[in-house]
């Protein structure tokens, strides 16, 4: 039973009190159980103290409940009597009747992280004092007078304290109420003293004696252990960004050139393992993050597609995360998407799957990622399947990737209209490994025909690749020259030719893919946030009609049209003469015979020589895709910053939904692999091959060729 008020009179006697009661269990903590009176009293917590007393009988004073100990002679007593009305609980408020404003300083570099208090004369509940509350364990000056937010900031600041002025102390007394150190030498006089304010959770200083009368360089000190503690929490800013390389033999040299501390390489190695905990947390525990984090992503960017997917034992199996400003960005780019997976290097492994495209300006646009076991058929359908409830389906609408099987099973399932091109990297990758021909002619040769803009161009290229070699041939022909060729293409990529974009934006986040789950996911959001930031700001500084890209491609163009002759043979369609060579030029159309006006759907040379013959300007004749308008529109929407974690409201209900590692082996504790496994064929071939210019041979150069042609 509960009785609640804050009416005790001059007897000892609780009055005018209302009545609750709640129910707990016999080894309920002090912590539950004032936070279960709290709830079920509606008490804040943050502003207020509870005070709970029990009267055993009429001559003794009330009991009051201060900690787990007096939690556990409570429930003796009650055991003595069941009954629901023996033994009440009568519960007080206490109001610190304060404010607490922040220093604008304590965000600065080398603040103390502290907070202002500024008390009320008229509070009975706390000392007078102005000061400063210190939040953080890296204090580099102690003095009396100092007040901690509670005792564990006190022990983590003297550890720190006692690393920097090198020596060792040992704690003489310490509860609730009042921490005593003192120096491990018997005869030194060094001590220090806090006490708690009032029986609340601050801690302030009352004596501390600076000097030591024993002698710090003895054998005692000099042996000292450095807790990997104390020694991870004065590191932990080196690692605030992912892609600071700081390791623990850079450790070693600043301790002993900053600190005077000279440590083996093991404790500094435990001491980034403790600031790496310190900064990220446990992994497993990165999971259970998972549901709140969700939750406030669809509540600050509505109309998000965020999922999560776990096995039957609540096992984490699957995420995917797209944002509002991708979905309202991706109207105003090609709907060519490029796909792709990278390998993850946390404790529990795992794969990210990734989506893009390019903008307007010829740069990546990030569209979805997705954090799943591995890549399989059931990965990438489900991918496809998230990414499909979030952008649909347009016109025109392909995909690129690195011909991955599951990603061809996975297309042809969820968007079986879908046209599917392979990356010409990965194909020319393929013919190195399968037919050991890497010299530069073939590769010449490969990439030309792939970029071919006409049949013509295309066949007669063929019939080189044939002359190197029959086999290159017939395994380009099986894998569909519609994959990987311009000009045969069902559905026109531009220039989107390989899946170079998604290799970019793995090497973007290489540094990234070693952090837990919770904090990968926050690391593409803020990625997101910073280029969406940045890409707008270069939008809005670009003057042409074009983007970038786009529009230095123009440039070159124009160059070119300069020594072309036109003759028009009606108001839309001209003759371009180059030199001995004629292109017929369909402006109406926007064809060009080269092949490149259609295709790029951007003016080609022999197309602006013909605007220039007409006096008119290239602007109706450019994608719609690559004009400035369409970069401002994709980056209109902001991805604005999400608030602390200490303020998301979530409900109860999603705190509560557990999210359990992903089952299988955890990654083995050893030094993780920063790179991909090479094949045998990628490990044994040189990386670089001397190849002759004359008739791409290998093992010898141009001019040591023993076939050269004859000088006449």
């Amino acid at each position: 039973m509960l009785k609640s008020n804050d009416n005790w009179d001059n007897y000892g006697r609780f009055r005018d009190f209302e009545v609750d009661a709640i129910v707990v269990d016999d080894n309920a903590s002090y912590g539950i159980l004032s936070s279960t009176i709290a709830e079920q009293l509606s008490i804040d917590t943050s502003d207020k103290i509870i005070e709970i007393k029990y009267i055993v009988n009429e001559n003794c004073p009330p009991m009051e409940i201060r900690n787990d100990m007096g939690v556990r002679v409570y429930m003796e007593t009650k055991k003595e009597n069941k009954n629901l009305g023996s033994y009440p609980l009568c519960i007080s408020v206490r109001d610190f009747n304060m404010e607490l404003a922040i220093n604008n300083e304590s965000t600065s570099a080398g603040s103390s992280g502290s907070l202002n208090l500024l008390e009320f004369p008229s509070s009975p509940a706390i000392e007078e004092y102005q000061s400063e509350i210190i939040t953080e364990s890296t204090q580099t000056y102690i003095e009396e007078g100092q007040v901690y937010q509670d005792k564990q900031t006190v022990a983590a600041a003297m550890k720190n304290y006692s690393v920097m002025h090198k020596f060792q102390f040992r704690v003489k007394r310490s509860s609730h109420r009042s921490y005593w150190f003192i120096c491990v030498a018997e005869s030194c006089k060094w001590h220090f003293k806090a006490t708690s304010i009032n029986d609340s959770a601050m801690f302030k200083i009352r004596s501390f004696s600076r000097q030591h009368t024993c002698c710090l360089m003895d054998e005692i000190f000099i042996q000292r252990k450095r807790t990997a503690t104390v020694l991870g929490s004065m590191v932990v800013p080196k690692y605030c960004d992912p892609k600071t390389v700081y390791t623990p033999k850079d450790i070693q040299t600043d301790m002993l050139s900053e600190h005077g501390l000279n440590l083996s390489y093991m404790q500094a190695w435990r001491a980034k393992e403790k600031a790496l905990q310190f900064l990220r947390g446990n992994p497993c525990d990165s999971y259970n993050k998972l549901p709140k984090y969700f939750y406030i992503l669809e509540k600050n960017y509505p109309c998000s597609v965020v999922k999560l997917k776990k096995a039957a034992d609540d096992c984490f199996l699957y995420a995917f995360v797209t944002l509002c400003t991708s979905i309202n960005g991706w109207q105003h780019c090609r709907p060519v998407i490029v796909v792709d997976g990278t390998f993850l290097k946390s404790a529990y492994r795992g794969i990210m799957l990734t989506a893009s495209t390019m903008d307007a300006a010829g740069t990546i646009f990030p569209l979805a990622y997705a954090v799943v076991d591995s890549e399989n058929d059931a990965s990438w359908k489900w991918f496809f399947e998230k990414f499909k409830e979030a952008y649909g389906e347009r016109p025109s609408m392909c995909v690129v990737s690195d011909r991955h099987e599951s990603i061809l099973k996975a297309t042809s399932v969820v968007y079986p209209e879908l046209a599917h091109y392979s990356c010409m990297w990965h194909i020319w990758t393929n013919i190195r490994s399968k037919f050991k021909k890497g010299h530069l002619q073939l590769h010449e040769l490969y990439f030309a025909t792939a970029r071919s803009y006409t049949l013509d161009e295309f066949n007669e290229r063929m019939l080189k690749i044939e002359e190197v070699d029959l086999r290159v041939k017939s395994y380009l022909y099986d894998i569909g020259y519609h994959r990987w060729s311009r000009v045969h293409a069902t559905v026109n990529r531009t220039f989107t030719m390989t899946s170079n974009i998604a290799e970019s934006l793995n090497a973007v986040t290489k540094d990234a893919r070693e952090l837990p789950i919770f904090d990968l996911f926050e690391y593409m959001r803020t990625l997101l946030e910073r280029w969406t930031k940045e890409k707008l700001s270069k939008a809005k500084g670009t003057f042409t009609y074009l983007g970038h890209k786009y529009n230095k491609e123009l440039e070159d163009n124009s160059t070119l049209s300069q020594k072309l002759r036109v003759r028009a043979s009606t108001d839309h369609i001209h003759t371009v003469l180059d030199g001995v060579k004629r292109y017929i030029v369909c402006l109406e159309n926007k064809k060009c015979s080269c092949g490149q006006f259609q295709l790029d759907e951007l003016p080609c040379a022999h197309a602006l020589a013909a605007l220039r013959h007409r006096n008119e300007t290239y602007e109706n004749y450019c994608s719609p895709y690559y004009t400035r308008k369409s970069l401002l529109l994709t980056y209109e929407m902001p991805v604005n910053p999400l608030p602390d974690e200490g303020k998301w409201d979530v409900p109860q209900h999603i705190l509560d939904e557990v999210v359990k590692p992903p089952a299988g082996d955890k990654r083995q504790p050893e030094r993780p692999h920063k790179e991909r496994y090479k094949t045998f064929d990628e490990i044994k071939s040189k990386k670089y091959k001397v190849s002759c210019g004359n008739y791409g041979g290998e093992e010898h150069n141009k001019r040591t060729c023993k076939n050269a042609p004859k000088k006449k």
